[in-house]
C-alpha cells in the first residue's frame, strides 16, 4: 500500500508540473526614458557663453519646426524636455555674431554630440588669445615704424 500510495502521489505531482504554466520568480522589466537632453555652450579656451540665444528646432520625418527658442544660464547651459516622438534634433546657439550648431539622434544614431566636444579643437583662453591680438598689432606697428624709419634715413 505505500508504494501505491508514492506512485499515486508522483503521478499527481507529475501532473501539477505538467499542468501549470512556466512562472519565473525572477521575471526582468525594462523600460528607459529620456527626461532632459543638456546642451553646453562655451567659447574656445572654454568661457562659457552665458545668455545666449538658443533655438533648438524638432526633427520628424525630414521636417524641421521650432521647438524651443530661449536663452542659456550663466554657465552656458540650456536642459530642455524631449519632445514625445522626436528623436532629432538641430540645435543653434548664437551671441554677438558667433554661431556654432549641432544636430543630436536621441537613438544614437547618426551625428554625435560629443563630436563637437573634441579635445583635438582646444583654444587658449579668452585672455591670452587678447594678448595675442594685441602683440600681432604691436608687432605690424613695429615692422612699419623700422621701414618708416629706413626710409627716411636714406633720404
Amino acid at each position: 500500500m505505500n508504494k501505491r500510495i508514492i506512485n499515486m502521489l508522483m503521478l499527481v505531482l507529475i501532473l501539477a508540473i505538467l499542468a501549470t504554466p512556466a512562472v519565473s520568480a525572477h521575471r526582468v522589466y525594462l523600460m528607459h526614458q529620456v527626461n532632459e537632453v543638456e546642451v553646453k555652450a562655451w567659447y574656445g579656451g572654454g568661457d562659457p557663453i552665458a545668455n545666449a540665444e538658443i533655438t533648438i528646432y524638432a526633427i520628424k520625418d525630414g521636417e524641421e519646426e521650432i521647438y524651443i527658442e530661449d536663452v542659456t544660464d550663466e554657465d552656458g547651459m540650456y536642459y530642455f524636455s524631449p519632445k514625445l516622438g522626436v528623436d532629432e534634433y538641430r540645435i543653434i546657439v548664437s551671441q554677438m555674431g558667433h554661431q556654432d550648431e549641432i544636430e543630436i539622434d536621441l537613438k544614437g544614431e547618426g551625428e554625435s554630440a560629443v563630436e563637437n566636444n573634441s579635445t583635438d579643437d582646444m583654444e587658449l583662453p579668452l585672455t591670452a588669445n587678447i594678448v595675442a591680438g594685441i602683440g600681432y598689432i604691436l608687432g605690424f606697428a613695429g615692422i612699419g615704424l623700422y621701414a618708416r624709419a629706413r626710409k627716411m634715413q636714406k633720404e
